[in-house]
């Protein structure tokens, strides 16, 4: 995401994958369980009708019942191969009747939802946008950014004549990442990277110039993430999808690997290789809490910027000037790396703001003037291949780049990340 201001492989269904209750012991009733995992959800969703059928896995647990955040949906059905599971709805939480014991599923849980016009939901625009908690108001889920599900999604009832663009599959996502566009939409292909990924666009009407100059560079920074930073984890198709959000939203949304950018800042190059850069960061590395917001987006801002220097360097040098315009508006104050994990709200206590990702972006920038830029692509490739398909931290990246490079970035991560007073641009000390 850069900047929403208001930004699968199928699990393969064995036989120890689907646990009917022992018919002897008869059901249990409803209990609140939201430590059972989340393994796999199945999606088919009618755009139409509003409705859509969840078939989930859910993971094995030594204490019963299992919860699902659900928003404001409501619940038609649960069954389990046909048989009626005990479900109770408490508010947005639905509480399931199941045994402790292996993995079960998939639970199969009828329901029809709302549409939301505040960036929530699904808009009446036929977009989707669920980042960081709303995942509920569109299915069942855990929105949890540590929560890594495997994904498929079929999408019925698109209106005659418009296009929708979504991903069928989505490997080990956080629930965030599922996402669709439904509109008059044109694919532009862009090119294929030398790993094999083939990069487009799809953008609505009249968007052609800007859809071409936004994404110019965006096969070779892709490339140049393969390449530097590791191979890509969903899929070999991906690009940037156009949506009219409206209302003054800019920037755009790590749906990977059909990533969102609002129309109003197609063009931008930066955008379009910032929501690139979230294959690597954010989406193919879930972070471990809210706290940690600025591995995700910090991180990739920094990258943005470092693979444009790379492959367009005149863009580059005008991504950095415009990083450092922005670092200047940036309140000393404002938070970037919380000292907890999992105790804040990220919208209620202001941790999305330009702060994240700026001071995140000059704090790796430090790094890299103080140990070499190609130095640090090697802690970055070091650290994906270590937490790539899982949940890491801001610390263990500081653990991975005095690994790496022999630096320990300590002291520069509290000058850039914690400290209230704004240090000035350049190496770290």
């Amino acid at each position: 995401m850069r900047l929403l201001l208001l930004a699968l492989v199928l699990v393969a269904c064995g036989d120890d994958a689907s646990t009917m209750p022992d018919a002897d012991e008869g059901p249990i009733e409803p209990v609140a369980n939201l430590d059972r995992e989340v393994v796999d959800t199945r999606l088919t969703v009618d755009v139409t009708a509003l409705s859509g059928t969840a078939s989930i896995t859910i993971g094995a647990s030594q204490a019963p019942g299992a919860s699902l955040e659900i928003g404001d949906l409501t619940i038609d059905s649960v069954t389990l191969s046909g048989v009626p599971v005990p479900f109770a709805v408490t508010g947005k939480q639905l509480d399931l009747g199941l045994r402790a014991g292996p993995q079960v599923g998939p639970i199969d849980i009828a329901y029809h939802f709302k549409l939301h016009e505040q960036f929530d939901g699904m808009s009446m625009k036929g977009y989707t946008l669920l980042w960081p908690y709303h995942c509920g108001n569109l299915f069942p889920c855990h929105s949890q950014p540590a929560d890594g599900t495997t994904f498929t999604l079929d999408l019925q009832g698109v209106p005659a004549g418009k296009t929708a663009v979504f991903p069928a599959e989505i490997s080990e996502a956080p629930s965030y990442q599922v996402a669709w566009a439904i509109g008059d939409y044109t694919e532009l292909a862009l090119g294929t990277t030398t790993a094999g990924t083939q990069i487009s666009v799809w953008h609505l009407p009249n968007e052609a110039t800007n859809a071409m100059n936004g994404t110019q560079n965006l096969v070779a920074a892709f490339d140049w993430f393969e390449k530097t930073i590791g191979p890509y984890r969903f899929g070999t198709k991906a690009g940037t999808v156009s949506v009219a959000w409206g209302g003054g939203a800019l920037g755009g949304m790590e749906h990977h690997p059909r990533w969102h950018v609002g129309s109003g800042a197609l063009g931008s190059q930066e955008v379009n290789v910032h929501e690139a850069a979230h294959g690597w960061f954010g989406d193919g590395i879930r972070i471990q809490c809210w706290e940690d917001f600025v591995l995700s987006e910090g991180t990739t801002t920094y990258l943005a910027a470092r693979a444009l220097d790379v492959v367009a360097p005149t863009i580059g040098a005008q991504t950095w000037t415009g990083y450092a315009n922005e670092l200047g508006g940036i309140p000393p104050t404002a938070p970037v790396w919380p000292q907890s994990c999992g105790t804040i709200d990220i919208l209620d206590d202001n941790l999305f703001s330009n702060a994240p990702y700026i001071r995140g972006a000059f704090f790796y920038k430090g790094v890299a003037d103080k140990v070499g830029a190609a130095k640090l692509d090697e802690a970055l490739a070091a650290f994906y291949g270590t937490y790539g398909g899982r949940s890491a931290t801001m610390m263990d990246m500081l653990a991975t780049i005095q690994t790496v490079t022999g630096y320990d970035a300590t002291a520069c991560a509290q000058s850039w990340l914690r400290s209230t007073i704004r240090p000035m641009p350049g190496p770290c000390p």
